[in-house]
């Protein structure tokens, strides 16, 4: 695959087509067009991406396009899809108004739900992920495979390969026509993906992958009621098409997406709780270390430079992979007057990445992969690993298993994973002691779901650490903003295990607790990552203060002894540099 990087970023922004209530298809009309399709309302729009307008410039009647769950543009037509039909219409033709006519009915079919057109094909995906090709001079119908993920909402040929869109997956699919084989998984940067199409875009040189999107709004509108009213149980769809910029590189068996230049703002305010002012009031000779954004494949630190008056200085953690935290040093601490500020400010390159193995591919870990790795494998505490409930439920996991199955780690850690989602339902709100607790109330938080992940992959031999410590929530990236500041909800944890040959790779342990919809799991963040995570530990702690004078942990924790703040500023969309 070609990489679509261009120096100059300015065309790589968002567009928002007014009054649509859902994109249901986009199709590339040549130089800087696009069209859209709005299913709910069976509106058709037609997008300039320099002017950044749009218009329609034929009458055509909304009801051929209510429903249409995807749409084409091939040599003057536009192609739809609705059930089990392929229509027709002449867009370029003399008649003022679009007319729809039936192409062809594709019998023992379930809904379609993509098509894509070249001069001899016509390519079709379907809601049960199975892959058609439909030959336009024969009629002949053929079944080239089946999609992989949970749910197909698109398609689009482009370079001679099949791009397949799966909303729930947040991923697009790399189908090789020659080899009718998967060669790529490409996760997007925002949620609910429902479109592709390669479009001419002029300011960037070259055609380039847009994809479209409708994810739920949390924005206030006016109703036009004399009474305002504000109804949180039905959001409007926030619509947008956003270009896929994406990067492979063979050798880690990655696909980076969508690069970010990323301000991120930690910082720290003295206000000691008041108890803990009343009972020590001056404290001395602290060094207090919080963790700075690491250094990864789909992650770059760029600068970090220090808030307030505090001395900072950069230390490694040899034993967590030399990892940096950043040291500040506060001789003397009034508790009761002193209200100080200190933290760092550090600018970061982030991009999505999806690591893409055949199971096939994965051989077993050696004796001495689990030696190197022994202190993945350990007991620590609230894993409960010595615990025979804990010890059962390792062994239930995978007990479908087959010998051979076993040795092969991707296999365990999706049984495990299915497993986990399958026991346990997420909450925030409660306190339980371990993973045993965990287990038997089924419920937890994302770091109690990582305790029980590291404690059952660990128990079946697979070298898994926890990674951290920020994740600003999807529903807040508003897709084009710049220099708006956003703040995460909350803490956030995940994991990295070991697969060999291949090396540490991600798993978010609890972002896809949700219906699986009567298929298996959703994977889109199996051995993926999206941009909007900032990985700045892997080990236990992400925070804390210690003693100077004895380097052990200090009596007191941050949250004694201060408040935090933490904030993200989305600067500019970069270039993607080879990992």
């Amino acid at each position: 695959m070609s990489n679509q990087d261009s120096n100059d970023s300015d065309w790589m922004r968002a567009y928002r087509p007014f009054f649509f209530e859902e994109i249901s298809g986009i199709a590339g009309l040549g130089k800087n067009q696009v069209l859209l399709c709005d299913s709910q309302r069976g509106m058709l729009a037609e997008v300039d991406l320099l002017a950044q307008t749009e218009t329609f410039k034929k009458k055509y009647d909304v009801d051929d396009y209510a429903g249409v769950n995807s749409i084409a543009y091939y040599d003057g037509y536009i192609y739809s899809v609705y059930e089990n039909k392929i229509y027709l219409a002449d867009y370029e033709g003399e008649g003022e108004r679009l007319k729809n006519r039936l192409l062809v009915e594709i019998p023992n079919c379930s809904d379609l739900t993509g098509i894509a057109v070249t001069e001899e094909k016509i390519y079709l995906v379907t809601e049960k992920q199975s892959i058609l090709s439909y030959e336009r001079d024969t009629g002949d119908i053929e079944t080239l495979g089946k999609a992989p993920g949970i749910g197909i909402d698109d398609l689009c040929y482009w370079a001679g390969n099949l791009f397949i869109v799966d909303a729930q997956e947040q991923t697009i699919y790399v189908f090789d026509l020659e080899t009718k084989e998967f060669i790529q998984e490409i996760l997007t940067p925002f949620e609910n993906p429902t479109g592709i199409s390669a479009v001419d875009n002029e300011r960037a040189g070259k055609e380039v992958l847009y994809v479209s999107y409708s994810r739920p709004s949390f924005e206030v509108y006016d109703t036009g009621d004399s009474e305002f009213k504000l109804q949180l149980e039905a959001p409007i769809a926030d619509n947008f098409i956003y270009p896929l910029i994406y990067q492979e590189d063979a050798s880690k068996k990655a696909v980076l997406s969508n690069g970010f230049l990323v301000e991120m703002y930690y910082v720290e305010k003295l206000h000691a709780l008041p108890e803990i002012a009343d009972k020590y009031g001056v404290v001395t000779d602290l060094e207090w270390k919080i963790s700075v954004p690491l250094n990864t494949d789909r992650q770059q630190l760029i600068s970090l430079e220090p808030i307030g008056d505090f001395a900072m200085r950069l230390e490694r953690i040899a034993e967590e992979e030399n990892r940096e935290v950043a040291v500040f040093s506060i001789p003397k601490l009034d508790l009761h007057r002193e209200r100080r500020v200190f933290g760092w400010k550090a600018t970061i390159k982030l991009s999505g990445i999806r690591y893409w193995l055949p199971e096939d591919e994965v051989r077993e870990i050696s004796q001495e992969e689990l030696n190197k790795y022994a202190r993945y494998l350990q007991n620590e505490p609230k894993l409960d690993m010595d615990s025979s409930y804990v010890r059962k439920a390792a062994q239930q996991a995978v007990r479908h298993l087959s010998e051979g199955e076993r040795k092969n780690i991707l296999k365990k850690a999706k049984a495990i994973r299915d497993y986990i989602y399958n026991k346990l339902t997420y909450v925030m709100d409660r306190y339980h002691e371990g993973t045993e607790d965990v287990l038997r109330q089924e419920e937890g938080s994302c770091g109690e779901y990582l305790n029980v992940f590291l404690s059952l992959f660990r128990l079946n031999d697979i070298p898994v650490r926890q990674c951290g410590n920020y994740k600003v929530p999807a529903y807040k990236m508003q897709a084009g903003s710049r220099s708006v500041f956003l703040s995460p909800d909350f803490n956030h944890v995940w994991l990295q295990f070991y697969v060999p040959a291949l090396g540490w790779v991600p798993l978010e342990s609890s972002a896809d607790d949700e219906s699986s919809a009567f298929r298996e799991w959703a994977k889109r963040y199996f051995m993926s990552l999206a941009w909007y995570h900032v990985e700045c530990r892997l080990g236990s702690y992400f925070e804390d203060v210690f003693d100077a004078k004895t380097g052990e942990q200090f009596f007191l924790s941050p949250g004694d002894l201060g408040k935090n703040d933490l904030k993200f500023k989305i600067i500019r969309d970069i270039e993607l540099a080879p990992m």
